[in-house]
């Protein structure tokens, strides 16, 4: 009798980026924000598996944003989101990198955000990346945006 088991891995989200620019952005969340360096590392490897989702599923529609299916990221990967916009170069390059196209941040709020869908989509389009979801950092039940987000227009 043979017994196998199945054993997955699953890939380090900071291997997205090059060490320089993993740093960098821990760097910055740690000094502006005053966390910790674990708490700021944590944060960072769970925007970069936001970023390759969104970047996985704008590809899927050939990158037209009237096809694709918004999902949020949660408060706190959203202050890392904001964070990481200081730099513009650097973030530019990191959206390039593990995005595939620059990643704009368009706050908005509606029925599909505030139910939850939208959330599961996220955990479940990040975990189909096959990078670590780390899922104390998505299941606070919130949104990103405040309820008077308003919809901005839809733009490329």
């Amino acid at each position: 009798m043979t017994i196998t088991t199945e054993q997955t891995t699953t890939k380090e989200p900071r291997d997205l980026v090059t060490p320089e620019m993993f740093q960098l952005m821990v760097d910055d969340v740690v000094t502006f924000d005053k966390v910790t360096r674990s708490y700021a590392e944590r944060g960072v490897e769970q925007f970069l598996v936001f970023m390759k989702a969104w970047g996985d599923t704008m590809a899927e529609v050939g990158g037209d944003p009237a096809k694709w299916v918004k999902f949020p990221p949660s408060p706190a990967v959203d202050k890392i989101w904001h964070r990481s916009m200081m730099r513009t170069r650097a973030f530019a390059a990191v959206c390039d990198r593990v995005a595939g196209r620059y990643m704009h941040h368009l706050p908005i709020m509606d029925e599909d955000i505030r139910s939850g869908a939208a959330s599961e989509r996220a955990i479940a389009a990040m975990r189909a990346t096959g990078y670590r979801v780390d899922l104390e950092w998505w299941m606070d039940g919130e949104s990103c945006c405040p309820e008077n987000c308003a919809q901005p227009p839809m733009t490329t």
